[in-house]
């Protein structure tokens, strides 16, 4: 049911973005590696949540990115598990504060999906309450 909620919330907070997204394209994050996406606006068809889509024009890839570009200066070994002393030494504050939260197999490290899912689980309880909140006013 939680899911269902999240996904129609969601849903219904990008519908009204994509047509401003469209009217003004933002530039493309920088490509960080082979498997990323090309320059260039997102072409007609990509689903909402992908770059150069979302409410209002913001961009959730760009956001994504700047988290990834974040995530992988922090990850000094370069093996795509970030510790905790890693997080700590940049400042990432929302992951050294939640890491047992999002280290939910207890590694003594996390991976950028990891921190990824965490962040879209926080966002969903923050639009429940927003939801619930709405549904009180009537």
């Amino acid at each position: 049911m939680r899911r269902f909620v999240l996904l129609m919330l969601l849903s219904t907070a990008l519908l009204p973005g994509l047509s401003l997204a469209q009217s003004a394209p933002n530039p493309p994050p920088a490509m960080q590696g082979p498997g990323d996406m090309p320059p260039g606006p997102p072409p007609p068809d990509a689903p909402p949540g992908s770059p150069g889509h979302g409410p209002g024009g913001w961009n959730h890839g760009k956001m994504e990115q700047k988290m990834h570009d974040r995530f992988n200066a922090a990850n000094t070994t370069h093996d795509g598990h970030l510790t905790l002393a890693q997080a700590k030494a940049a400042n990432l504050r929302p992951v050294v504060d939640h890491f047992a939260e999002i280290d939910t197999a207890n590694r003594g490290y996390v991976t950028f999906n990891q921190v990824e899912a965490w962040h879209m689980e926080e966002m969903a309880k923050h639009l429940e309450k927003r939801a619930a909140a709405l549904r009180a006013q009537g």
